[in-house]
């Protein structure tokens, strides 16, 4: 197991997370726990829970696999990439006409005046999916040349886009920032596709994109695509249990006071903290050496990796729950506890 490439993924969450929390305080100074932050959350949960669904956890599980064992390696990923981008554009598409039954199928108990005036944020940031589909792609590919950096530290570029909108239309009315919070969502996600393609030409891997495209009806992926299936239906049924868990907790708190969603939102940020800078750093930085140790035949060097990982991930997190459960409400007077937030 790599420390470096732990620890350099760590930092680069760090400062994501640390972007994150500054956005979060921003939020709350400007607007509180009200119906608006709530508006703005259930806009945002949406292309955020098909992301953590489809992008970010089973796409990357299936495609690192995959991907490390094909002999075509440029003409798997672009048929893998083309094929997702479309069925994506046509989702988005769908959401953007009728965004009003993808909002009410996550705010149960909200009224129709409610449902109106959070459809359109919907429409506008469900094409974040697009965008973080594309990161999610590149960033798999750095994974695979055992880069992290960039797609540590990228979230940060939404989070700074997000907190900018924040500055500049804090005085305006809620409606307002709302809005502006949307399409600093989208410019955000433009920045980090701009920073993965940057890292991708830096390293030269933009020349087996090329290639793939070029040699893409030319050359047979087929048996890598089986395979990749094989692998991308469990994965996405896995992941979707924690996400819909989390799902289900916004329906919920949409049957109570106005400002339940913002306040589980805002708690669940906090935890998020040392669960990305633990456990999500050690889990992206493991996976590419377990997966190359598998496809060499190596399985006791994959076996000693997870092994060191899961005692390294019990103790970290151990101490950081416990602190967690101890200093709940200094946490949550430090952090958020000024301006609108009171």
């Amino acid at each position: 197991m790599k420390l470096k490439s732990i620890f350099t993924n760590s930092f680069g969450i760090l400062f994501s997370r640390v972007t994150g929390l500054g956005r979060d305080v921003v939020m709350a100074s400007a607007l509180g726990a009200s119906i608006y932050t709530d508006i703005f959350f259930v806009a945002f949960k949406l292309p955020n829970l098909f992301r953590r669904i489809f992008a970010e956890g089973a796409f990357t599980q299936a495609f690192m696999p995959s991907f490390v064992a094909s002999r075509q390696k440029g003409v798997f990923a672009t048929a893998i990439f083309l094929r997702f981008m479309l069925i994506l554009i046509l989702f988005s598409l769908f959401v953007s006409f009728f965004p009003e039954l993808l909002t009410k199928s996550i705010a149960w108990d909200w009224s129709a005046e409610q449902i109106a005036k959070t459809a359109p944020l919907t429409a506008i940031n469900f094409w974040y999916l697009d965008l973080v589909f594309i990161v999610t792609f590149l960033a798999t590919l750095l994974q695979y040349r055992e880069h992290f950096a960039t797609t540590a530290m990228s979230t940060a570029l939404l989070n700074i886009s997000m907190i900018a909108s924040l500055l500049l239309y804090m005085k305006d009315e809620p409606e307002t920032i709302v809005i502006a919070l949307s399409f600093a969502v989208l410019i955000g996600g433009l920045l980090q596709v701009i920073a993965h393609v940057i890292a991708i030409k830096k390293l030269n891997m933009h020349r087996l994109l090329i290639g793939g495209w070029k040699y893409r009806k030319k050359k047979d992926v087929k048996d890598e695509e089986r395979a990749f299936n094989r692998l991308f239906f469990p994965s996405m049924w896995g992941n979707s249990m924690p996400q819909i868990s989390a799902f289900l907790d916004t329906i919920l708190a949409s049957f109570l006071l106005t400002g339940s969603i913002s306040y589980l939102y805002f708690a669940n940020r906090v935890f998020q903290l040392p669960l990305a800078i633990i456990a999500i750093a050690t889990s992206v930085a493991l996976f590419p050496m377990v997966s190359k140790a598998i496809n060499r035949g190596d399985i006791d060097e994959a076996y000693s990796n997870l092994g060191k990982a899961f005692w390294f991930l019990l103790s970290l997190l151990g101490i950081a729950t416990l602190m967690g459960i101890i200093l709940a409400e200094p946490i949550v007077w430090l952090l958020l506890e000024r301006g609108e937030f009171t």
